[in-house]
């Protein structure tokens, strides 16, 4: 009987050590286990997300999901199997970016989420009290530094040191937009404001958090966006006229349909040629683009075809250049190039094949160094263009990226850095929805490029 207890308890230590509490911002998560993969904490993804300050969106057709946290986008790829989840060394992707971890697990449909590198990947620390069989996840409270106002377009920005969530609440009797932020102190005494559009702007610190509060003149309307700084991020809020974007305005995309005319690029049996869908899919984009106040111009407009260096030279001075193409993708998933060396034989060999009307037999050690040479671009903006316009094609439409690298792409090269190619499965080129929620996505994008520029 005695040997019996004994077991029992046994028994019942290592089922409690593989259920070991986790605790997070001082907030217990239910579900957390190490059952599923040995040696590892996963918990339920809803309310760890919640608890790290993120907002959870998961695309169980794409086995993906998606925490959005002060002006980051993580994203994690979703598996069946614990051996799979393990295995999947680089299953995370930040802000388009892949960084190492293991993946996340569907357990009859609840998606649970690696601990540790979730809550690293977002600013986290964890610690394991073995003894207790607790697992303690602490994100730095975080603290604004600095509130400011700032002309052309008139505009308030508020620094914060750490990924906390805000929330966002328009009381319309007084006209007065609150902005709260969860688990933040405020730093130093800041100033109050006061502006052309607004009456006054303050901030107050209390026990749970600070706030900001904003008294808009009448008739005038927000927009608030997340910039990353440091570790943590500057929250925006633009102001204008009622159902304007102030930010859009004087913004001028190209696009480029790719191929034309006797260049028609892939073929596809349901769809028809690449050349006619990324025509026809540039000018819905064009509409929905101008639609928003945005300048738009084509580089082609008819199924012609275009010497690449007059592609190339369309793209000088534009804000953004996106290049069009068909690829054999899976529905919902996109390809984005931004001008750059080849990252590995594959992109190279995609580039030279997009090159090919004006450098078909160069070699590609020399194809690689002209198409660089003497160009003075800033090839960081096209990298951080791609991942900004990535994490918004998955924010709002769920749209996942297959492949983001650099590329010696001669048709934007005139953007100096600005250009993007865009791949798109043939359905999507084709579809009603996609054109709408790329020009969503590149709105979005444009008017957090204006507020880094000025």
């Amino acid at each position: 009987m005695r040997l019996l207890l004994v077991a029992l308890a046994l028994a019942f230590s290592g089922l409690a050590f593989s259920q070991p509490e986790l605790v997070v911002n001082g907030r217990t998560i239910e579900g957390n286990t190490t059952s599923l993969v040995s040696g590892s904490s996963y918990a339920p993804a809803g309310p760890l997300a919640s608890a790290l300050g993120g907002t959870l969106a998961i695309d169980s057709q794409r086995a993906v999901a998606a925490i959005d946290s002060g002006a980051r986008l993580l994203q994690i790829e979703i598996f069946r199997t614990a051996e799979a989840a393990a295995s999947a060394s680089g299953a995370l992707r930040l802000d388009g970016v892949v960084i190492a971890g293991p993946g996340a697990l569907d357990v009859n449909g609840e998606v649970y989420l690696p601990v540790k590198q979730i809550s690293e990947a977002l600013g986290g620390s964890i610690t394991y009290f073995d003894t207790q069989g607790r697992v303690v996840v602490v994100q730095p409270r975080g603290r604004i530094s600095a509130l400011r106002r700032v002309d052309s377009p008139e505009r308030i920005e508020i620094s914060v040191s750490s990924p906390v969530r805000y929330s966002v609440f328009y009381n319309q009797p007084v006209n007065t937009l609150l902005v709260h932020f969860e688990r933040t102190d405020i730093e130093v005494a800041l100033p109050t404001l006061d502006g052309n559009q607004f009456i006054v702007a303050s901030a107050t610190a209390g026990s749970g958090g600070s706030d900001v509060r904003i008294q808009l003149e009448p008739g005038v309307g927000y927009q608030v966006y997340q910039l990353p700084e440091g570790r943590g991020y500057r929250l925006v809020v633009a102001l204008g006229q009622s159902g304007t974007s102030p930010l859009l305005s004087g913004q001028r995309v190209v696009i480029d349909p790719g191929h034309g005319g006797a260049d028609s690029g892939l073929s596809f049996d349901a769809f028809g040629t690449e050349s006619t869908l990324a025509l026809a899919f540039s000018q819905r984009l064009a509409t929905a683009l101008r639609a928003r106040g945005i300048s738009v111009d084509l580089t082609r407009d008819t199924d012609h075809d275009l010497e690449i260096g007059r592609r190339s030279s369309a793209g000088i001075g534009a804000d953004l250049m996106l290049s069009v193409h068909a690829a054999s993708l899976p529905v919902g998933e996109f390809n984005l190039y931004y001008l750059g060396d080849a990252a590995d034989v594959a992109t190279l060999d995609m580039a030279i094949r997009q090159n090919a009307s004006s450098a078909a037999a160069a070699e590609t050690d020399r194809l690689r160094r002209d198409l660089l040479l003497g160009l003075v671009p800033d090839l960081t903006r096209g990298r951080e263009l791609a991942e900004g316009l990535g994490s918004r094609l998955f924010t709002l439409g769920t749209y996942r990226s297959n492949l983001l690298a650099p590329a010696p792409l001669q048709a934007i090269g005139g953007a100096a850095g600005r250009g993007l190619l865009i791949e798109l499965s043939a359905a999507d080129l084709a579809s009603a929805e996609m054109p709408a929620r790329l020009a969503e996505a590149i709105a979005s994008l444009l008017e957090q490029a204006a507020v880094t520029a000025r």
